[in-house]
């Protein structure tokens, strides 16, 4: 068996801007953006290269009036503990997952994985995936990493004889959808059965289980993102987005020339993961991961590229860091739970009008799973917040942070690893061996879901892609495509 890695503590670290990932192109006029770099070189056999890094993103013009201050949101207020120690770490965080995307840059663009290994099996397909191990540098420590890469082919023209037209056009359909709707329209409901409104009074609770009378259970899938907080470009004032706008994302091209960055929240739908101990159609064990996690994107994270290379028409997508939440949870690794983490969404359009879209996702190695705690008040309010699907988070707040005062406040065991290495111990590591019982393996199966998600989320977002005729007639789209709510 493969020995976990090392733990990777976090230390403080001052608050730092995203690095540069190139030198800079001369900025552009004020409040317009700066020149493109150069393309980043070719990448993997059968994947793309390395996107090319943007310029230096213009000085965006001066507020002078009250109008143009109303153009962003008013200061954070009333914030809870929670929200604070978010916003007071989410520069660290931005810094580390610069440090992952570096990392992932130049290992695509030579093809230099530690231990790379297949995730998925596709058929009829022109999909291409891996997962990998590695160690990255991150604030100039070694940190153990893990991820995967998938590419799908996503479109192409329909019309026959379309030639440069149809692909330029295709180009720009591709650069509004993928960097002004995407994040709107990320999550989708699956069909359920149609439950009449109020024809029938529901069964007592004691027979439900026998009932067969259908009942709303909507299921979704997908990525829901928010928007809460911004750093202004030209002063470096903090800011809260109105509620009315939250889900509707701000246009990408913003970010740089009037946000510096944007905080945002994402409910990650059906992420469970499932635990088969005795093989495939026996019983299982699904454990409910954290499903919201904070993330932060800056203009390092965006690709907005027209002519970026012989035969490819444009590269286009967006990526984020992700926050650590600052409660514990009861689930020590997941959405949430990461040390540093990325993800990463870029779409291409080559010359002949084709479409394909590329998927990354790279987060530190676990070296816990479950993080039961041995302080009482702690458990009590990990478990309150996970009955009600994180609900209940700030009502435990004033729980917790009294838990945090006790002694040996921070004392938990994971079950999980232990039991993992103690089967292994007693066995002489035969379980490992012939039965997979390892981290390894455990690790493996969560990239194999993060996967499906990448996966579930591009195959959903094309349905909405292919119904709107023309993503640049902004005055004809429904109004759930530009404000991001499901029935608006």
């Amino acid at each position: 068996m493969n020995a976990a890695p090392t733990g990777w503590t976090t230390a403080p670290a001052a608050a730092a801007g995203p690095p540069a990932l190139a030198p800079p192109a001369p900025p552009g006029t004020p409040g317009t953006p700066g020149i493109p770099g150069t393309p980043g070189t070719s990448g993997i056999p059968g994947t793309l290269g390395t996107p090319g890094t943007l310029g230096t993103p213009g000085t965006p013009g001066t507020p002078g009036s009250a109008a143009n201050a109303a153009c962003y949101g008013g200061p954070p207020a009333n914030l809870s503990h929670q929200q604070q120690a978010v916003l007071d770490s989410a520069e660290m965080y931005l810094g580390r997952g610069l440090d992952l995307k570096r990392w992932w840059d130049q290992a695509s663009a030579t093809d230099c994985f530690a231990q790379r290994f297949l995730l998925s099996t596709t058929k009829n397909r022109p999909d291409v995936s891996f997962g990998f191990f590695d160690v990255a540098r991150v604030e100039g420590r070694d940190m153990p990493i893990m991820g995967n890469f998938q590419s799908i082919f996503y479109d192409q023209p329909k019309s026959p004889g379309g030639g440069q037209a149809a692909a330029r056009w295709m180009r720009a359909q591709v650069r509004e959808f993928v960097l002004r709707y995407f994040m709107r329209i990320s999550s989708f409901t699956e069909p359920e059965a149609f439950v009449p409104p109020g024809d029938r009074e529901p069964p007592p609770r004691l027979l439900r289980p026998f009932s067969l009378c259908p009942e709303a259970n909507p299921v979704q899938i997908g990525f829901g993102f928010s928007q809460l907080y911004f750093k202004r470009s030209d002063n470096g004032e903090i800011g809260a987005f109105p509620d009315v706008v939250r889900s509707t994302i701000a246009d990408l091209r913003e970010i740089g020339p009037k946000y510096r960055w944007t905080l945002l929240d994402v409910d990650i739908f059906d992420f469970n993961f499932t635990l088969q101990p005795f093989g495939p159609g026996t019983p299982s064990l699904s454990l409910p991961l954290q499903e919201s996690s904070y993330l932060i994107m800056d203009r390092a994270f965006i690709v907005d590229e027209d002519d970026p290379a012989p035969g490819v028409l444009g590269r286009y997508g967006f990526g984020y860091s992700f926050i650590k939440n600052p409660s514990p949870s009861v689930v020590a690794y997941g959405p949430g739970e990461f040390d540093a983490a990325i993800e990463l969404i870029y779409f291409t359009v080559f010359a002949d009008g084709k479409v394909r879209a590329d998927a990354v996702f790279v987060a530190n190695r676990p070296t816990r799973i479950a993080n039961v705690p041995l302080n009482p008040l702690t458990w009590a309010g990990q478990a309150l917040n996970l009955a009600s699907l994180g609900t209940a988070r700030y009502l435990a707040e004033p729980l917790l942070a009294a838990a945090g005062r006790l002694p040996f406040a921070q004392a938990a065991f994971d079950p999980v690893s232990a039991s993992v290495g103690l089967i292994n111990l007693l066995s002489g590591g035969l379980a490992a061996q012939t039965l997979c019982i390892s981290m390894q393996q455990l690790e493996k199966d969560f990239l194999v879901k993060h996967f499906l998600q990448h996966y579930q989320t591009l195959e959903g977002s094309l349905q909405t892609w292919r119904q709107i005729p023309d993503w640049l007639d902004s005055k004809n789209l429904p109004a759930w495509v530009v404000t991001g709510r499901a029935g608006a």
